[in-house]
């Protein structure tokens, strides 16, 4: 709450005189108010006046005055005319709300009542980006007092984490809040996405509903497991429902996924305008999203789109949750992920006659067991064989890779044939070939699932795989003149091969995490 009061800085007898400025003190009672800049162990927390702050003023019932913010705590205004000015010291009641140039809150007039609007939408979950939506409000004569009253209130959310904590997470870069309201109870909810407000002789406010609400493009900073989320919601009375909890914590380098173990559960709760609502949250564990057909993120975080609760952005989609016992010994036993674009659509493997890899090839098995890109890549990284330094070394230089990973390199044969069965939805068994790996008439329903991993993502993302198109693998063959290749031809037959190294084919990235 605040008092106002209302003065004119040229007056006389005869009231108020046209050009005159008015001004109108606003100070804060601290100890009585919830407000919205720093947080308070004595007060929850506590209200300044910025720089920039205003308030628009319904005056007379049929004018709108901004009000911008002088010294101290007052407010003023140079009235349009006479009849304007004269309605702030003539005792008649008048209506105000804070409104600046950045805040989430819009005002208009609307009849003979102040319209206001709060959106909700755009919230960090910062203490200091409360003041965006904290709405105050207030009436009274302005040659007296006036009480405002703040007409939101906050969800405050107190989380103490052992899993943030053995993670080493520093800050929650992203978070994603739903309530499910109980069966056959109030069907009240719980967020909005904004609320109108008529103020005037009568009010009234009108709330649009949201199931969830989604905090990004954040940084709250986490301390030994512990943090504090704001969340500015509208008046909501006898709640009866779960809370449930997605957040996205990253420990400087790795981003990482976790979800609420229990949904919080509210019986009759109500969180009343002016309060904070302190809600403790300690239940929180690694959401476990290695699945295929998800995706690796560019802070090396992985799961669904629609977990994706910050800024990063997809770089592959993940084709396995198994990797090599060499890929496991160097740190990476998660699975494997194949890049979103092509790496290149005409390079060579390589020179005939040598054997860089030092492996050679000779059966279905051990096509179909060679799972050792990255090393076959190691030895390959150079220019001499342009596939593989493409996928390693180009393709790094346009799309990162995160830094829990392996980095980009050419896929294996086994890879390759990975990425068609799990991606592909080709059978893992039911192919033909004896140091080949053939799927009949498969090449279509292979082309056409792997693009529909793909096609989720935002336009120019990727690029889609088409008929005719050849595809490198860093494994060599039986003899130093060929290595293996996948190839897509429409309506025929899916196959894993191989072919002459000089050989112009497209290469394709995957990179194990």
């Amino acid at each position: 709450m605040m008092a106002a009061s209302c003065s004119t800085d040229d007056s006389s007898t005869g009231g108020y005189v046209s050009g005159s400025k008015v001004t109108l003190n606003a100070s804060f009672s601290n100890s009585d108010t919830r407000v919205t800049e720093t947080a308070s162990t004595t007060n929850g927390l506590v209200t300044a006046w910025s720089d920039d702050d205003s308030l628009d003023v319904l005056v007379n019932t049929n004018a709108l005055v901004s009000m911008t913010k002088s010294t101290g705590n007052t407010f003023t205004a140079t009235p349009a005319n006479a009849t304007v000015g004269s309605g702030f010291n003539a005792g008649k009641v008048i209506y105000g709300v804070n409104n600046k140039y950045n805040d989430k809150i819009t005002t208009a007039l609307n009849s003979s009542q102040l319209k206001a609007t709060v959106d909700f939408t755009g919230q960090n979950g910062t203490v200091d980006n409360l003041k965006k939506y904290d709405l105050m409000y207030g009436k009274g004569d302005p040659t007296g007092n006036i009480r405002f009253k703040h007409k939101i209130c906050v969800l405050c959310l107190d989380i103490n984490s052992d899993s943030l904590k053995a993670d080493g997470i520093t800050s929650i870069t992203g978070l994603k809040l739903k309530y499910v309201a109980t069966s056959g109870t109030n069907s009240t909810k719980l967020f909005a996405t904004q609320e109108v407000y008529n103020f005037g002789a009568t009010c009234d406010s009108t709330i649009t509903d949201a199931d969830s609400i989604y905090v990004n493009n954040t940084s709250i900073t986490v301390v030994d497991g512990k943090a504090t989320v704001y969340i500015a919601i509208p008046h909501r009375p006898n709640l009866y429902g779960t809370l449930n909890i997605m957040l996205k914590g990253s420990n400087g380098t790795v981003g990482r996924f976790y979800n609420l173990t229990n949904s919080l559960s509210l019986s009759n709760v109500s969180m009343l305008m002016s309060t904070v609502h302190h809600q403790a949250i300690t239940g929180l564990s690694r959401a476990a999203k290695v699945n295929t057909g998800n995706y690796l993120f560019n802070d090396g975080s992985w799961g669904y789109l629609a977990d994706n609760l910050d800024s990063s952005k997809p770089i592959a989609v993940i084709f396995s949750k198994a990797t090599s016992t060499t890929d496991k010994t160097n740190g990476w036993s998660h699975g494997y992920a194949m890049a979103l674009k092509n790496a290149s659509t005409s390079a060579t493997w390589g020179p005939t006659g040598t054997n860089p890899t030092g492996t050679s090839i000779t059966s279905t098995a051990a096509m179909i067991a060679d799972k050792d890109g990255y090393t076959h890549t190691t030895y390959l990284n150079s220019s001499t064989y342009p596939a593989a330094y493409a996928a390693a070394t180009t393709y790094q230089s346009t799309v990162a890779a995160p830094g829990n990973t392996s980095g980009w390199y050419l896929p294996s044969v086994g890879q390759w044939f990975d990425i068609c069965v799990n991606l592909g939805k080709l059978s893992a068994t039911g192919y033909t070939g004896s140091s080949s790996v053939v799927w009949a008439s498969a090449a279509t329903t292979c082309m056409n699932n792997l693009n529909a991993s793909l096609t989720p993502l935002a336009s120019g993302s990727y690029d889609t795989f088409t008929a005719g198109g050849y595809y490198w693998c860093s494994s060599e063959s039986s003899n130093s003149t060929n290595a293996y290749y996948a190839l897509f031809i429409s309506n025929s037959n899916m196959t894993l091969g191989d072919m002459y190294k000089p050989i112009a084919c497209s290469a394709r990235g995957v990179i194990a995490f």
